[in-house]
């Protein structure tokens, strides 16, 4: 058998091996595809920002190192929550050099520290990495936190402040 060729548009030769190609056989493209993502809680906050007012603190309070004022509290409450019924927390501050669980105070104060954990009394590490759990059984979550000063060594008048970026993954 002898084909004669003399010019062949591309239709024509898709036709053409079509014809010469045993029938039931075809080549075909084959396109996969993926597809990824997930369903997530999701949560607002009422307020972007908290503040524990840890009041004045007499030195007679705190009478040797390792005394500690009384606890303060104040909490995130969030709002239009979906799904959520768990955070994970982390907190991100300057921490104190000889203990880095505690916070280092900013201001003129000496000889403290600040000491932080949750309205449940789980300690909370300003390291930014070491999350810690919320979780309520439902409605409106609070996500409370408790301040307080501890004594470090030799106490000198003044402020002490911090602050702390409090990172939450909604669960």
């Amino acid at each position: 058998m002898t084909i004669r060729i003399a010019s062949l548009t591309k239709g024509g030769m898709a036709a053409l091996l079509m014809a010469l190609t045993p029938e039931g056989t075809r080549a075909d493209d084959r396109l996969d595809f993926e597809v990824t993502g997930a369903v997530v809680a999701s949560c607002g906050l009422a307020d972007q920002r908290i503040r524990i007012d840890l009041g004045s603190v007499a030195y007679g309070d705190l009478g040797r190192v390792g005394a500690a004022s009384p606890w303060r509290r104040a909490a995130f409450s969030g709002v239009d929550c979906v799904g959520a019924t768990r955070a994970a927390v982390t907190l991100r501050a300057r921490p104190y050099p000889p203990d880095p669980r505690l916070l280092q105070p900013d201001g003129t104060a000496r000889g403290v520290a600040i000491e932080m954990r949750t309205g449940s009394g789980e300690p909370i590490v300003p390291d930014g990495k070491t999350p810690v759990g919320f979780s309520w059984p439902g409605g409106a979550p609070q996500l409370a936190f408790e301040a307080r000063y501890v004594r470090t060594g030799n106490l000198g008048a003044g402020d002490a402040t911090a602050t702390a970026v409090v990172e939450i993954t909604w669960e």
